[in-house]
């Protein structure tokens, strides 16, 4: 699956005329539909670029490339991180969104849309086309059933940053030519999507080595789980999470730091991550974000400092605060001191560190894939979700298979949790999730969802006396704005959300 990441940019130039809210010029040549899409390896190679804009999606700025910064908008946004880098001025949009004072020309929001819709947009070019190839049908079913899975995970990716968005079901519109879907349609066509691939892709196991990285079952099951979740329809999230946890397919990794390592990259936990190549290759093959997160000491770029918030959040003795963030003098993987350099909180998020042994050509750089889905995640989301059903016996025994893993042979450490109360099991259970979830870009969307975002952001600007989370209003900043480029391309027809 990583070396298909390279084919594909021989393919790119034939969707890429579509993209009209990124360059809307007319191009002065392309490689028409009808021979663009023949053969069995044509669909492969278009297939592969529907793929192709997740590797973009931890992207840090304007000359790197476009991505959804999720590490801008799940981590920065939130309590667990500061901006970090050089000033305050550096990545401006971060900063923006840091203190909820964002504009609606902000290079987070916009290129989360251009992105994301550039992904929608390749997903539905496979969806129109490929059904006409004559080529074997259970790979082209499979081929289809991928790209309905990607098609509802940009679209996710779209309703929960930005609310309403235009939904588009044909590679023959564009996002400016329609009016915003509200955000509940958009929501029954991810489930919708993730249900018919679901019924089609095969389990992870079922997969050559060469293929792992794919859309799967158990991929798409997660997904409907965390869907229902931000729906709040627990009966149906813990239904979806729950085929996840029956499968067999996937165990929690023993190692907990060691399933964000390259050599972790095969773990049993991981259910849907996004695949690079390890070398030195042209972009997007490289994954960037060990970079961004690296000290400026050692060539980083030094953003997304975790916050003393978040460290005081971990319960004394649990091991997961030293595999998840690291401070000067800390003893690292590869036998190296930590310098975290000019980090703005004193301290950088090991999950991104670059070992040595790691190290691509002396670089920061490294192939390691990012993780999206795991087990871990799987688990407690169950947790939470049964909970609210009033499941406490199966909410507890998920939440206690994270600790147990997380304390390893340490019996001191993490005891079991025993409360039987809803109210006060649901607060232990969010508390698990922030630290367990860690720095992986999920706090501020968990926040949202929760209902408590404003309070805890708000809380956090009191405490620590500062304007980060003190801006944020309530009915506004659970959403960011629509780019005014999109807009204007519209010609009106896409509004504003309140308040930007």
């Amino acid at each position: 699956m990583k070396h298909l990441l390279f084919t594909a940019l021989t393919f790119l130039g034939i969707v890429a005329a579509g993209c009209d809210s990124i360059l809307n010029k007319e191009p002065l040549g392309q490689i028409s539909a009808e021979v663009a899409y023949e053969t069995a390896d044509d669909a492969a190679k278009a297939l592969t670029a529907a793929y192709t804009p997740l590797a973009g999606n931890n992207w840090c700025c304007s000359y790197v490339g476009t991505g959804y910064m999720h590490w801008v908008l799940g981590n920065v946004a939130s309590d667990d991180t500061e901006k970090g880098g050089e000033s305050g001025s550096d990545q401006l949009y971060a900063q923006q969104i840091s203190l909820f004072n964002i504009q609606s020309d902000n290079d987070a929001a916009r290129f989360a849309w251009s992105t994301e819709y550039i992904g929608v947009r390749r997903a539905n070019l496979v969806l129109d086309n490929v059904p006409n190839i004559a080529m074997d049908d259970a790979v082209k079913t499979r081929y289809l059933a991928e790209a309905k899975f990607l098609r509802a995970w940009y679209y996710i990716n779209l309703v929960k940053t930005f609310g309403d968005v235009p939904l588009i079901l044909s590679a023959n519109q564009n996002t400016f030519d329609l009016e915003r879907t509200p955000k509940q349609q958009v929501y029954d066509q991810i489930i919708k999507d993730l249900t018919e691939a679901e019924a089609v892709l095969p389990e992870a196991s079922k997969y050559a080595a060469a293929d792992r990285g794919r859309a799967t079952k158990g991929a798409a099951q997660a997904y409907l789980g965390k869907v229902y979740l931000y729906l709040a329809n627990f009966p149906k999230a813990e239904e979806w999470f729950g085929k996840v946890i029956t499968t067999g397919e996937y165990s929690l990794h023993p190692d907990y730091m060691g399933m964000f390592l390259r050599a972790g990259e095969t773990s049993k936990e991981h259910i849907f991550q996004v695949q690079f190549v390890n070398d030195q290759g042209a972009q997007p093959a490289n994954n960037q974000i060990s970079i961004v997160m690296g000290s400026r000491a050692r060539n980083g770029w030094g953003f997304n400092n975790p916050t003393q918030d978040f460290v005081d959040a971990f319960e004394p003795g649990d091991p997961r605060l030293g595999q998840s963030v690291y401070k000067t003098g800390d003893l690292m993987p590869d036998g190296l001191t930590a310098n975290v350099g000019n980090s703005s909180t004193g301290f950088l998020n090991k999950k991104a560190y670059v070992p040595e042994y790691e190290r691509i050509a002396g670089s920061l750089q490294a192939g390691r894939d990012d993780i999206y889905m795991r087990l871990g995640k799987v688990l407690l989301w169950y947790a939470e979700a049964a909970n609210e059903n009033g499941k406490t016996d199966i909410a507890l025994a998920a939440l206690n298979q994270i600790r147990a893993r997380a304390r390893g042979t340490n019996a001191a450490v993490l005891p079991d949790v025993k409360e039987r109360d809803k109210v006060a099991l649901r607060e232990k259970i969010w508390h698990e999730q922030r630290v367990e979830f860690g720095q992986e870009y999920e706090r501020f969307f968990e926040l949202v969802r929760q209902g408590r975002a404003g309070k805890v952001l708000r809380a956090y600007g009191e405490k620590y006396k500062t304007a980060k989370g003190a801006g944020y209003r309530d009915g506004i900043n659970e959403i960011f704005p629509i780019p005014q480029l999109e807009i204007n391309l519209s010609k009106g027809k896409i509004k504003q959300n309140p308040g930007y």
